[in-house]
């Protein structure tokens, strides 16, 4: 009886011992991680390095050998370092579950071994008679202790939840707005092109038509993959939310369970509880080894973005989020604003031309500033121009547009179809102009950048402080979780072999009834005379 209550003390206080041993070097490690988040204000090689010294782990797919391929979401061996990093919890979940196993099947081992046998009675009449042995008060403690981890592991999980959702839909929205922006210059370009007597005027016509054709497939590209890939992550936190939550709550409840049971003697449903407990913390450490990747993730992502954020072009996001094409975007982008600009430039000359014979006309506004560089500037026009969508507005006094006589007026000696024409070309380019910042910001990568900024600034912290939260909370809870299975195991096992000693030997009685009944009458006869002489 003393060398099994040694046992068991033995047990809980190695467990507590290699919990904070875990516990403590993680939150070391954490904190070194840390520093070296905050060097990125001392420049870019420095942040270069710290991702790099960050992402150096151990690689179970390379024969254990550490990682240092830098952070690259299209590298197997990136994921299996990074999801390796929870092997703690990990290896603690397996050997609890087989020592788990072994335990049962020596228990029924013994339990078979003891009843065929039939074994003589042990002194157990003060285990029975005491019930559980260990204090109530240390059970009570370590129930509210549970709790507790219970809500941190519940807030954690639901707050991790809530901040990657908010990310994925910073993520929705840039990705509709570079899709739309794509999908509008490529609708204004379809415009153009249906025209067929524009088009003819219209240099490098089968040019712009696949052009037009293959922003089409942009567009639609980047919405499918984007729609397809955000349902799946979606799908995948859901999952884990409700998982986390279901296993959380139902180990809170057998332990409450477990601890009403105390003044019961309900074995085989004590028994039940403690497996189920037992098959729980196993789940417990599974899942904070699991979190604890997501943390680790969590950090080498929002460690990449900053990265992204000051330099694209030598970023390791670059490999998925190509932003080196920037002099050759420069180049179009450039040429684009020549071609507008002398455009614009050609009709406000005309116009000067016919303002003495043709008056209240206005000039129209050149957005892109002039030679060499051709800014785009719309802020920069007067107030006495007009927009380039707004000339239909302006000609439109001047158009024969009809009557229901079919004769024009004095002074309408613009053609409807060429009104029409106009006002369809108009139209498109105000479209395209419109457009162009969003382009601009696209081929630029700002649209990427910005929607990265959101998230490092405003979600990159909260994400971290849940996911750690979640992770630390499940591992405690888990080490709780441990002590209660110890703890009542050790009584529930004392208390099945009480019971197996009594039905032993209520068998033999039924199996030698004049033996064993003549044995009940000598000791009732000598109780008795006991009686008698006290009397």
């Amino acid at each position: 009886m003393v060398m099994r209550k040694w046992k068991v003390e033995a047990a809980a206080v190695l467990l507590c011992f290699l919990a904070v041993v875990f516990l403590r070097g993680v939150v070391a490690r954490r904190v070194g991680e840390n520093g070296i988040l905050f060097l990125d204000e001392q420049g870019d090689n420095i942040r270069e390095s710290a991702l790099s010294h960050r992402t150096e782990r151990i690689d179970p797919l390379d024969h254990l050998k550490k990682y240092r391929g830098g952070f690259n979401i299209t590298n197997k061996h990136y994921w299996s370092s990074t999801i390796f990093t929870g092997k703690f919890g990990y290896f603690i979940a397996v050997a609890w579950l087989i020592s788990g196993l072994i335990c049962a099947s020596v228990l029924i081992i013994s339990y078979t071994i003891f009843y065929f046998k039939g074994r003589s009675e042990k002194k157990r009449t003060n285990v029975s008679k005491n019930g559980y042995n260990w204090s109530l008060h240390v059970v009570a403690l370590l129930t509210l202790l549970a709790i507790i981890a219970s809500g941190v592991a519940l807030k954690g999980s639901t707050g991790f939840h809530s901040r990657a959702i908010e990310i994925e839909n910073i993520v929705v929205q840039a990705t509709n707005n570079a899709s739309g922006t794509i999908s509008t210059v490529s609708e204004s370009v379809e415009v153009l092109q249906n025209d067929t007597q524009l088009s003819q005027n219209v240099e490098d016509s089968s040019s712009l038509e696949l052009t037009s054709r293959k922003l089409n497939h942009e567009a639609s590209n980047i919405q499918m993959k984007a729609e397809k890939t955000l349902q799946q992550v979606t799908k995948g936190l859901d999952i884990l939310n409700a998982v986390t939550i279901i296993t959380v709550i139902l180990n809170l409840l057998v332990i409450i369970l477990l601890l009403a049971l105390i003044p019961f003697r309900l074995c085989q449903t004590l028994c039940v509880l403690i497996i189920l407990c037992w098959l729980i913390t196993f789940l417990l450490w599974a899942y904070s080894g699991l979190y604890y990747f997501f943390g680790k993730f969590a950090g080498d992502i929002c460690l990449a973005l900053d990265e992204y954020r000051k330099s694209p072009e030598t970023s390791t996001l670059s490999t998925i989020l190509p932003c080196n094409n920037h002099g050759s975007a420069e180049a179009i982008f450039r040429d684009v604003g020549e071609r507008i600009y002398d455009l614009i430039q050609q009709v406000n000359s005309n116009i000067t031309s016919l303002s003495l014979s043709l008056s209240k006309l206005e000039y129209i506004c050149n957005p892109f500033s002039g030679p060499p560089e051709y800014y785009y500037h719309p802020e920069n026009c007067s107030s006495k121009t007009i927009r380039i969508g707004d000339i239909p507005k302006i000609i439109e006094k001047f158009a024969c547009l009809g009557s229901s006589s079919g004769a024009c007026k004095p002074g309408e000696f613009i053609p409807a179809s060429v009104y029409g024409k106009v006002q369809l070309y108009t139209d498109s380019m105000q479209d395209i102009l419109d457009s162009y910042p969003g382009m601009k910001s696209l081929a630029d990568c700002k649209l990427v950048k910005d929607a990265f900024s959101d998230i490092l600034f405003n979600h990159c912290k909260p994400l971290n402080k849940y996911v750690h939260m979640c992770w630390a909370s499940l591992a405690t809870l888990s080490t709780i979780s441990v002590l209660f299975v110890l703890l009542y195991a050790s009584e529930a096992h004392q208390k099945s072999e009480f019971l197996t000693v009594r039905s032993v030997k209520l068998h033999m009685i039924v199996t030698n009834p004049s033996q064993n009944g003549a044995e009940i009458v000598s000791k009732h006869q000598k109780q008795r005379g006991i009686v008698e002489r006290k009397a």
